[in-house]
């Protein structure tokens, strides 16, 4: 039978599924890739155009056409044949002449061939055989494709065909439909409203106190709170801003030291008193900021730590109340 060409509709679907790399792409398959799937010239540093891919893509299908003239017995309308080019393209010669689409399609079973795409949906990820979503779609769009006519006129009506139910295998029966619930739900509501015993408090309460020692270990070092995090951060940053502060006023204090006692070693550090003239003229005024600023701070902690304690003190009263429900 003469070589049949492959139409938009199957250079779109392969581009779809191959998508497009404008530089090589070194594959899972260790072979360098471009374009649309292009693996005979592609190379380490190659790149491309989507003209030049589009070209490539041509010249790529053009042996698997001749592959299908060579190989297939049946007669293939456009869209058969397009959607095995885009199968041939994504397995490759060997696995098709090995494949049960080529079989069932050389016995006249097309509808075989169709659903044999299906197979093909497997590839090895870490040495394990595994399905992929991506080959998935791939093979239901190429069988769609396979059994969709190229006219309208030879589609059979199926308006007065329903399937079966036992095309279902887990079909639930009448039986099972109808059947009476193992469990009574509405009894289960009519329970809620009734009054606890003192014994069905205790056991809950003993579960409660369960639950908080199996999370925390300790029930006094429960897992900390949104409210103690938020305090334990601005404890953190003052505790920072304090120690910024007194960093400033040690080393001021070092630079006096140094001009009064060793003037030739400050002034080889650039560390001398006319250098920072202009701080220590200000001098009374620098401490009384940094001293007031350092006092905010301090206060600051004092009462971010007085607020954790409360929450200490809240979280014990807590505990002493599950004990004593107990």
């Amino acid at each position: 039978m003469g070589t049949m060409r492959t139409g938009d509709t199957g250079l779109n679907l392969i581009k779809g599924y191959e998508g497009l790399r404008m530089s090589a792409h070194y594959a899972p398959s260790e072979q360098w890739t471009v374009g649309y799937g292009h693996v005979s010239s592609a190379r380490h540093g190659m790149s491309v155009t989507e003209g030049d891919a589009e070209r490539l893509l041509k010249d790529d299908v053009q042996p698997i056409e001749q592959l299908l003239g060579d190989t297939v017995r049946a007669p293939l309308n456009q869209n058969e044949h397009d959607a095995l080019v885009s199968l041939v393209f994504n397995i490759g010669e060997e696995n098709w002449k090995r494949s049960t689409v080529l079989r069932k399609l050389n016995a006249g079973d097309k509808i075989g061939a169709a659903n044999a795409f299906e197979m093909w949906n497997k590839a090895f990820v870490s040495n394990e055989l595994v399905t992929l979503d991506g080959l998935v779609r791939r093979r239901a769009a190429e069988k769609s494709l396979f059994l969709m006519p190229t006219d309208a006129s030879l589609v059979v009506p199926t308006s007065d065909v329903f399937p079966a139910r036992e095309c279902e295998p887990d079909y639930i029966s009448d039986a099972v439909m109808n059947a009476k619930p193992l469990v009574n739900f509405d009894e289960l509501r009519a329970d809620q409203k009734k009054a606890l015993t003192p014994e069905e408090k205790a056991a809950r309460t003993r579960a409660l106190f369960a639950a908080t020692q199996a999370l925390s270990g300790d029930p006094s070092k429960m897992i900390i709170s949104k409210t103690e995090e938020h305090a334990d951060m601005g404890v953190t940053i003052g505790v920072v801003l304090a120690g910024i502060l007194a960093l400033g006023l040690t080393a001021m204090g070092v630079i006096l030291l140094l001009g009064q006692e060793a003037p030739g070693l400050a002034e080889a550090l650039g560390l001398s008193y006319d250098r920072f003239a202009a701080i220590f003229e200000n001098l009374p005024l620098w401490l009384a900021a940094v001293g007031a600023a350092m006092c905010y701070f301090i206060l600051y902690i004092l009462v971010k730590r007085s607020a954790r304690h409360d929450l200490k003190r809240q979280r014990a009263r807590d505990l002493a109340r599950l004990r004593v429900a107990e």
